[in-house]
């Protein structure tokens, strides 16, 4: 039973779990059913602290986002990291062109970084539309994926070797 998310389970395909072994991001849970997680009650203390953005805004109906944007109707899981900075986990790289997330990301991006994690990598987001090519350097120590602007990598990469 998948509890408060419903028949909703595209986070158990897209996201990373640390768990033992670890699930890879995008590919599916082996606990992961048509009836949602078959190990709800047990799942993995990163599955059981992980609530989407979608799920965490039905509990305050003033920030409720709308059902359209539930994860498996939009090809996206909303996460946000410790830094603030909103994390698109997209099923399919048009997944955020459409409504109305398209215009709910332009609006984040306005305000922060937005960065679409995509099949074949991940993109920073501009309020315009824009999208600039990021490049996986590392993992911080607070498990969040470290990323360069492919733009600025000669730059990084020069500073990390002084």
């Amino acid at each position: 039973m998948s509890g408060a998310c419903g028949s909703c389970t595209l986070c158990c395909t897209l996201m990373r779990v640390e768990m033992t072994p670890p699930k890879p991001d995008r590919q599916t849970c082996e606990h992961c059913s048509a009836d949602g997680c078959s190990i709800y009650d047990a799942r993995p203390d990163a599955c059981r602290g992980f609530q989407c953005l979608w799920l965490a805004s039905q509990q305050i109906a003033q920030l409720a986002l709308p059902a359209a944007m539930r994860p498996d109707r939009a090809g996206i899981v909303i996460d946000l990291n410790a830094a603030g900075t909103v994390l698109a986990h997209c099923e399919h790289p048009g997944s955020w062109t459409r409504e109305p997330m398209r215009s709910w990301l332009l609006d984040k991006a306005a305000r922060t970084n937005v960065i679409l994690e995509l099949s074949y990598g991940a993109e920073m987001l501009a309020a315009d539309g824009g999208t600039e090519r990021l490049e996986r350097v590392g993992v911080h120590e607070s498990g969040n994926r470290l990323y360069v602007r492919v733009s600025d990598l000669p730059k990084w990469k020069a500073q990390a070797a002084a």
